[in-house]
């Protein structure tokens, strides 16, 4: 099982940087369980991380583990620990990177990405920089008010790449010499996260995002990085986002939603 960005070291270190309180919580049958310290509670996000189908019951319901937002597949395991369902499941899309990506793809998806190869776009990618590429976190800022959603901090991403600076890489698209589209990434091991990405009508036009995403998922392939986690799929308050997210191939897994131990 690959490590979610949520449950990697490097992700609470960059919460640490931000003032926020983390810990690790270890289990005989799972990857050190990274968690958030809130209100006296223990809150895993996406984990605990199975090594195999044995988990140790016992152990977890001893453990100073409390809330868990759960990355699938384990419900029998928490309920049987003491754990009670809050929230219901959401779903997540999970790109592998170790297979030949034009032949999943959706058909019309697969379409729109071959005409995009012949669009007058430069694509090319470069290492985040604070104040070099602040015009996409306004960006982001900016579409967050407009369709009235909210993702993680900004900080983190600073955080993230005051860590690793090499792990948090930004591709560009251009036209005619000005920025049409972008798009943020976060390395973490073998896998990395789609985190953002704004587009303005002309890289729209030229289905920039279609290009952008290939070009990173080829690039990242290429440095042995086996999956691409694109982010929850919601089909009800984002249905254009998660077509996008669908049609490219991805597998589209059911995480195991938010549990609470009762006793």
């Amino acid at each position: 099982m690959y490590l979610p960005l949520q449950q990697h070291p490097k992700f609470s270190a960059a919460l640490n940087r931000i003032g926020v309180s983390t810990a690790v919580i270890n289990l005989p049958s799972a990857a050190p369980v990274q968690v958030i310290r809130r209100f006296g509670l223990n809150f895993a996000a996406r984990g605990p991380i199975w090594h195999s189908s044995f988990r140790d019951v016992g152990e977890l319901r001893r453990s100073r583990l409390r809330l868990v937002n759960s990355n699938g597949g384990d419900a029998k395991t928490l309920r049987a620990a003491g754990f009670r369902q809050l929230m219901t499941p959401a779903h997540v899309a999970e790109l592998a990177l170790n297979r030949d990506l034009e032949r999943y793809m959706a058909p019309k998806w697969r379409n729109i990405w071959r005409r995009a190869q012949h669009s007058p776009l430069t694509i090319y990618k470069e290492p985040f920089n604070d104040a070099k590429h602040q015009w996409l976190l306004d960006a982001d800022l900016a579409q967050q008010k407009q369709k009235r959603f909210r993702a993680l901090p900004h900080g983190i991403i600073h955080a993230y790449s005051a860590i690793a600076p090499k792990e948090v890489t930004v591709w560009i698209a251009k036209s005619q010499g000005d920025i049409v589209a972008g798009m943020l990434f976060l390395r973490h091991g073998i896998c990395a996260t789609y985190h953002l990405g704004w587009s303005n009508d002309a890289g729209r036009k030229h289905a920039a995002h279609h290009r952008m995403l290939i070009a990173a998922a080829h690039g990242f392939a290429d440095t042995g990085v086996v999956q691409l986690d694109l982010g929850t799929v919601d089909t009800h308050g984002a249905p254009g986002l998660a077509r996008f997210k669908i049609g490219t191939g991805a597998n589209i897994r059911t995480l195991g939603g938010s549990w609470l131990r009762m006793f």
